[in-house]
């Protein structure tokens, strides 16, 4: 019996590995299904394979790769900051997006380099060197760490733009070039990577650039890659989260990059009836097919092309595929039957949209506002724009009136930037529906709109898993060719029929219209359960809490905003059990900052003022807030709740102050349009977990029960 199975196990194995056509296999059942019972044992066996893989038979054909001539090769950061298990997860990244690939010599087959980097750079083989899949795992399998003390990213660049892609080490013309960086922070000159990245750009070499973990430099990664960033630089948490990755970097290379429309100036929208257009593509008929290469983005500056114009359309089967066909547009829907609900909906305002789409997803959500009723008691809605950061547009809290909100959505402007979706996610989760604002006996919905993958895939699944554990319904809309199915999903409540839409273009949007106002109206509230975050911590050994905020930086109206949410935030604490001690540190004077009148020269010295700054008062955290003469106790749990906002200065001096309170929970509030990379190095870690953002002051009375439940779970830590 092991015997069969291992020869089952094999005979799969062989199948998915040379991709064999559902035909041959079932070629190879007519043959066997004759034979003895040992043999039909493994027919039955195939059969049931065959079962499953028919609901999805392209597993089984030739993926987007095949047919496709490139030369890809790698750049693997080797330094010191990088522990061995993490470089081998590098490697696995490396074999597993090979894996994608029709890896071979032959003109249209793919072949794979790999160069690391660390205090120099290494080369490991050649494109022309691993001709087979074998050949190349075991080569991979050779590669050594080599924990350099340096990120010699320039190195590794100035190289491959100068010998990898020659035609004597093995590259072709006809080939498309790209090489993808992998690295987990700042490399060591920054200048010389920029200018060795731009002499691969120039060279007509497509470049990924790939950040891993907290310390990435991300306007480093945006100069290291090609145009537009929002295909070409991607950041994952950790090595771990590389995994999610494989596919994604595959599938731009093999189709998405080709295809995006923010890779050349949008086309013009094409005059069709609205049910063409939510079925079909356009595409032109006009002189010979493009190759990959002839549909990449120009290395170097997408937006010096021509604007595309067609005089011909036909039309073909639609990639992707509808994921929802809407209703009979004659159908009319008002007023959701008078039931009430809290309904957010996220625009995604990114670079890859064109503001005239903008404007068109602004009049959907228009249109699709008047569908409801929209007063104080029943349906209420709020609205924010993401890229880089989110935008609140408005809230529950705003006048709830139709032509109220819909005056609002008049004068928003166009963001640009990345498609930051976890962040409008997190910040929709947790301030929009905070318990302050939030009606808890009605359904909380959240329709997101998006035209492509977001900035950090795993990150916006987790926000998303986390939004629907709180009983919030989410709707995801999909706009154009360059959607993540997968990721449409990850985002959308189950089950997907409901919840995932899907639109050809930004122009026939309307055509979902009544069904997404259906199909919204029907979620019901779910029962509401008091948590965690409704009743007082409990805190069940000595903890010392000290906020912490400059109010001589913020300035006094900041500063009172603060000290009124503090003064919230500890009303909800348990402070009975005489467990929890808390105090508040502020900044509030200038040293030798009076002058007095006087005739002597010397004493006029105005520029001799010291003006205090965040270092300065992670210094008094250590010194004064957690000292025990101020009423610290020495084995108390520490945790300091840092305020910072974009006026805050010194925050890298402030990183290397804060190393040294190493036995304190640091949580930090970051509030406005702050870096967030700089907040995350302030705070401990998983900085998701001590990180609070606030999008602007006024929206500081949503974010109380967010401290809270992140207090909560540090208060149940052990010391």
């Amino acid at each position: 019996m092991f015997a069969y199975w291992t020869i089952l196990l094999k005979v799969t194995d062989v199948m998915l590995k040379f991709k064999w056509p559902y035909s041959t296999l079932c070629g190879y059942l007519l043959y066997i299904q004759n034979k003895n019972t040992y043999q039909r044992n493994i027919y039955l066996s195939i059969q049931i394979i065959l079962l499953v893989l028919s609901v999805n038979e392209v597993a089984l054909q030739p993926g987007p790769c095949d047919n496709q001539a490139f030369d890809i090769v790698f750049a693997v950061d080797s330094s010191s900051s990088i522990w061995k298990p993490d470089f081998e997860r590098q490697l696995t990244f490396v074999r597993d997006v090979a894996h994608q690939f029709d890896v071979g010599l032959e003109p249209s087959q793919t072949r794979v380099g790999v160069v690391t980097f660390a205090d120099d750079y290494y080369l490991q083989f050649h494109l022309w060197q691993n001709n087979r899949m074998d050949l190349l795992d075991q080569a991979l399998s050779r590669i050594r760490h080599r924990a350099g003390r340096k990120t010699n990213t320039a190195a590794a660049l100035k190289y491959i733009a100068k010998y990898m892609f020659l035609h004597r080490y093995g590259s072709r013309s006809h080939a498309t070039h790209v090489a993808i960086v992998i690295t987990d922070g700042q490399s060591t000159d920054r200048k010389h990577t920029v200018e060795a990245a731009k002499l691969l750009k120039d060279a007509g070499i497509y470049v990924f650039a790939i950040g891993v973990g907290k310390y990435v430099a991300h306007r480093e990664l945006e100069e290291l890659a090609s145009l537009p960033s929002e295909e070409f630089v991607y950041e994952v948490h950790d090595f771990q989260s590389l995994d999610k990755m494989k596919f994604t970097i595959a599938n731009r290379t093999c189709t998405g990059i080709f295809e995006h429309a923010s890779t050349t100036p949008r086309r013009p929208s094409i005059n069709t009836t609205p049910s063409e257009e939510a079925t079909l593509m356009p595409t032109t008929t006009k002189g010979p097919s493009p190759t990959p290469a002839d549909r990449l983005p120009s290395p170097n500056n997408h937006q010096s092309q021509k604007p595309y114009t067609q005089t011909e359309v036909t039309f073909s089967k639609p990639w992707p595929p509808e994921f929802q066909a809407d209703i009979d547009p004659s159908l009319n829907v008002t007023n959701c039957g008078g039931k009430p609900a809290d309904i957010y909906f996220a625009l995604d305002a990114s670079s890859s949209i064109w503001p005239e789409d903008f404007k068109k997803q602004l009049a959907f959500i228009r249109d699709l506002i008047s569908l409801f009723d929209i007063t104080p008691t029943k349906t209420r809605v709020g609205l924010v724009t993401f890229s880089d950061t989110v935008k609140p547009i408005f809230d529950f809290n705003t006048p709830q009136t139709k032509d109220h909100l819909i005056d609002q959505m008049a004068n928003i402007s166009f963001m640009s930037g990345r498609t930051k979706t976890a962040d409008a996610i997190r910040f929709i989760h947790e301030q929009g529906f905070s318990r302050d604002v939030a009606r808890r006996e009605v359904a909380h919905i959240v329709l997101i709109f998006t035209d492509g993958l977001s900035k950090t895939p795993h990150e916006t699944a987790r926000e998303a898993e986390l939004a629907k554990r709180d009983g919030i319904y989410l709707f995801s809309i999909g706009i154009g060719s360059s959607v993540e199915r997968t990721e449409l999903q990850d985002i959308a409540s189950d089950p997907d029929d409901d919840f995932v839409f899907h639109v050809s273009n930004f122009s026939v949007l309307n055509t979902i219209k009544n069904i997404l106002a259906i199909k919204t109206c029907s979620v019901q509230s779910k029962d509401y359960v008091a948590d965690a975050a409704e009743k007082k911590c409990t805190v069940g050994m000595d903890t010392d809490l000290m906020f912490v905020y400059d109010s001589a930086q913020l300035g006094i109206p900041r500063a009172r905003k603060i000290t009124k949410f503090v003064y919230d935030v500890t009303s909800a604490l348990d402070m009975e059990s005489g467990h929890l001690k808390v105090g508040r540190l502020l900044e509030n004077c200038l040293s030798g900052a009076d002058t007095y009148l006087t005739h002597q020269k010397q004493a006029l010295d105005f520029d001799d003022v010291y003006f205090p700054d965040l270092r300065r008062m992670i210094k008094r955290v250590a010194s004064v807030g957690f000292a025990e003469p101020y009423g610290a106790r020495r084995n108390a749990k520490k945790i300091a709740v840092l305020f910072i906002d974009d006026a805050t200065e010194n925050l890298k001096q402030a990183q290397e102050e804060i190393a040294r309170l190493r036995e304190t929970h640091t949580l930090v509030v970051t509030i406005g349009d702050t870096d967030l990379s700089s907040a995350a190095a302030l705070a401990s870690s998983p900085a998701n977990d001590y990180i609070v953002h606030i999008p602007a002051y006024s929206y500081l009375h949503t974010a109380k029960y967010t401290l809270l439940q992140k207090l909560c779970k540090i208060f149940s830590q052990p010391v």
